[in-house]
């Protein structure tokens, strides 16, 4: 198959995801507005939970197809790892963005969104994992496999370091 076959075939299975993702999202929160008593539970947060999850699992097949379209070059990879890198990067600064009281417990929109998104970001933790420990396995060459040891150490440290500091106090 062509390479830029398999490239368009990437770039589809990412904009259907997305399409997807629109959908259940603009749906969950439709519900919402219908029954807003129906949303202020534990449930509803568990829901808003695994929805999160699906969609971070169903982004991470077209760049599962991504990494081995990649895989043989090196150079392509170590970008690859780069925005790996650069996504566990986003972890810590979501822990510490939501320490912020007005964004961590603000209710008022502009903050309140933000403090949402890096909680989101916090919560994606289960499958980051996979995918950067699927990504390192997938890895043929030593610079980008260290590239995303680092990415899944910031993972790690980011989902430990908050309970940790947490049971000092």
């Amino acid at each position: 198959m062509a390479p830029r076959l398999r490239i368009g075939i990437i770039v589809a299975g990412y904009a259907g995801v997305l399409l997807i993702s629109a959908m259940w999202v603009t749906t969950r929160y439709l519900a919402e507005r219908r029954d807003p008593d129906m949303f202020n539970s534990g449930m509803a947060a568990g829901g808003d939970w695994f929805l999160e999850l699906i969609i971070i699992a169903m982004l991470l097949v077209p760049t599962f197809f991504l990494a081995l379209l990649l895989r043989n070059s090196e150079d392509a990879y170590t970008k690859f790892a780069k925005v790996l890198l650069g996504i566990a990067l986003s972890a810590p600064v979501s822990w510490a963005v939501m320490v912020i009281p007005a964004i961590g417990q603000g209710n008022h929109f502009p903050l309140s969104f933000i403090g949402y998104i890096c909680l989101c970001r916090a919560f994606a933790f289960p499958m980051t994992m996979v995918g950067l420990i699927a990504f390192c396995v997938l890895a043929k060459f030593r610079r980008p496999r260290r590239l995303v040891l680092y990415a899944l150490g910031i993972e790690i440290t980011s989902a430990i370091l908050p309970f940790a500091l947490a049971s000092i106090k």
